[in-house]
């Protein structure tokens, strides 16, 4: 049984990965470059951000685009610190740039969003996570995606500022490759997510739509909106070359907690749009990427699972034996298997998918990388670490997600 749950995750993957390849290689058609300068809104949203804030803020004042076409909203959402005075003193040494503070009390990312969005001259309206910076191109780059009314909102390349940890190492690998799956996602037209570095929005769009969630119970309101703007119509698109940078957790607690947060919100997303789930009327979104969404959490869980039960029962029969036979454990530790032996020790049927797979994975990487002109050589501890760590600590994630979201815990931000 368990050999053929496995075949069907492999054969599974080696689909799933031979699809994004395919589209790997498809054109871009190009976008015509804005003339005219729109006005744009730029949204930070700021809890406790002290540290951070001046960083943030100093970015957008800095960017290559007419201050008299920008409007910087800080949302002070009912910091306990010095947010709010480091912002006050932003505004008096930037007097010919138009930033605004408004102190609201703590009502969560959310809300504090759409309290910019209620104020928000600007034809375009942007969320900037306090703990983030833009490049000095990002708005330029990210506006002519707007190349037609069927685009609610264009994202931007995030990338891990300074990962000098190898926690933050492996989470700047997985940034790379998260950005080329999102990046093929929109050539697809199933990007489903809008990450709060420099996501920009059409703010008529935005409002039309009923700004972001209400809903206090909703972990990930990136998402939400994503979908909710999908189910009306309208596609998200990448914008690669603007990029922007922001900081990870540092430690296990803070990624942990930070992960059962994301995978919540997943399941809780996903549920509350589960009438889009092979819907026809979404084309391809509905008849494949919400079907894939499932499916892939379902295979990363079930593999994992089927490794430890493997691993389990060979080391119960290895320490049985040891045990009981004499000699037996010294002639495991000391054999070396032949070639021949190995090989036909395979079962191709299994094997033969998961070999194409991992082939096909590191070329993936290896494109991935290219193509953002990453060096792989630079990462490889957090490369390596990322493979003999992630896949678990997920998985274990996702489990406890899926406890918590069954059992109604409590959601905490």
């Amino acid at each position: 049984m368990l050999q053929q749950v496995l075949w069907g995750i492999s054969f599974f993957s080696l689909w799933l990965t031979i699809i994004w390849l395919h589209y790997l290689f498809e054109d871009e058609p190009k976008k015509k470059e804005i003339t005219k300068k729109p006005k744009i809104t730029l949204a930070v949203p700021a809890y406790n951000e002290e540290k951070t804030i001046t960083k943030t803020v100093n970015s957008l004042i800095e960017a290559d685009y007419p201050a008299s076409q920008k409007e910087i909203i800080i949302i002070n959402d009912g910091s306990t610190d010095s947010t709010a005075s480091v912002v006050e003193e932003i505004i008096k040494k930037n007097p010919l740039h138009n930033i605004n503070l408004i102190n609201k009390p703590n009502g969560g990312k959310a809300a504090a969003v759409n309290s910019a969005l209620n104020k928000a001259t600007g034809e375009y309206f942007a969320v900037i996570d306090a703990d983030s910076r833009i490049s000095k191109d990002g708005i330029n780059l990210i506006l002519p995606y707007f190349h037609n009314d069927t685009v609610g909102a264009v994202i931007s390349r995030v990338k891990v500022e300074t990962p000098n940890k190898v926690l933050e190492k492996i989470q700047f690998f997985e940034y790379v490759m998260s950005s080329m799956i999102r990046k093929l996602m929109a050539l697809i037209g199933t990007l489903h997510i809008t990450p709060g570095v420099l996501s920009t929005y059409k703010t008529e769009i935005l409002r039309k739509a009923g700004g972001f969630t209400k809903d206090r119970n909703n972990l990930t309101e990136d998402m939400e909106i994503a979908l909710r703007l999908i189910s009306k119509g309208y596609k998200i698109e990448m914008q690669p070359e603007s990029i922007t940078y922001t900081f990870v957790p540092n430690s296990l607690k803070k990624l942990w907690k930070q992960r059962i947060r994301w995978a919540r919100g997943y399941i809780y997303n996903m549920w509350n749009y589960r009438k889009m789930m092979f819907s026809t009327k979404h084309g391809i979104f509905g008849m494949f990427q919400m079907p894939v969404n499932v499916l892939i959490v379902t295979t990363l869980i079930a593999n994992i699972i089927i490794i430890m039960i493997n691993l389990i029962n060979t080391s119960t029969e290895f320490l049985y034996r040891s045990a009981t036979i004499n000699g037996y454990f010294w002639m495991r530790i000391t054999e070396i298997p032949t070639l021949n032996e190995m090989i036909l020790a395979q079962n191709y049927r299994i094997m033969g998918p998961i070999i194409i797979v991992t082939i096909l994975g590191f070329y993936l990487i290896w494109q991935s990388h290219k193509r953002f002109d990453e060096k792989i050589t630079k990462n490889i501890t957090g490369t390596l670490a990322y493979f003999l760590f992630i896949p678990y600590f997920t998985t274990m994630n996702w489990i406890s997600s899926i406890f918590q979201e069954v059992f109604k815990t409590k959601r905490k931000w």
